[in-house]
């Protein structure tokens, strides 16, 4: 079974893949389509992480994805290499961290990296996309999605540190995969007569 490695790993892949685009559509979209004309530096691509260390990070802002627990298995059919497939869901948070100099342009940026990761995390299908060989759907349930900000933190100087994360139940596919044994071709079996006592 993938197991909650491969749920974190999917949602990273995810945004990795979408986030830059998606990025550059707010970056240089029309204003009169409710989206924002901004620079780079007002509204930087992120970096995605896999830990979960944002003190200790080189790049900013960055995008870090956690399992939280694993809160649903449904067991469904088998596959056609008899391997069983599971229906199961995860409780994730996915989190912004920023870093910039001055409390307001911090805070605006992480509130604008939230708005564009919430846009995309409910993308159904892009999120679909990015997993092709899953037969039934990924799903995020919309109704399990919540938004939490942290408040600002100095660091040194006029640098700031804030950060928010999206939690949500997302749903994924899996199957119990065994490594092949072999199979038997031939069965060879020798008789030695043994001779009888006098």
């Amino acid at each position: 079974m993938q197991g909650a490695h491969n749920a974190k790993i999917f949602v990273t892949e995810f945004l990795k893949n979408d986030l830059p685009n998606r990025i550059a559509d707010y970056r240089f979209a029309n204003r009169d389509e409710g989206k924002w004309y901004l620079d780079d530096e007002t509204l930087p691509t992120p970096t995605q992480y896999l830990i979960y260390e944002p003190l200790t990070l080189d790049d900013w802002p960055t995008i870090i994805t956690l399992v939280m627990s694993t809160t649903n298995i449904v067991r469904g059919d088998f596959t056609n290499v008899y391997d069983p497939q599971y229906r199961v869901t995860y409780s994730m948070r996915t989190y912004v961290w920023v870093r910039a100099e001055g409390a307001d342009e911090c805070t605006l940026m992480r509130d604008r990296l939230t708005t564009i990761l919430r846009a995309a995390l409910l993308d159904h299908p892009c999120l679909k996309a990015n997993d092709p060989e899953n037969f039934l759907e990924v799903m995020l349930d919309e109704g399990t999605l919540r938004e939490e900000f942290s408040d600002l933190t100095l660091l040194k100087g006029d640098r700031f540190l804030a950060g928010s994360y999206i939690s949500y139940d997302l749903t994924l596919n899996e199957r119990i995969t065994r490594a092949q044994i072999g199979t038997v071709n031939e069965f060879n079996v020798e008789t030695e007569l043994i001779p009888a006592d006098e």
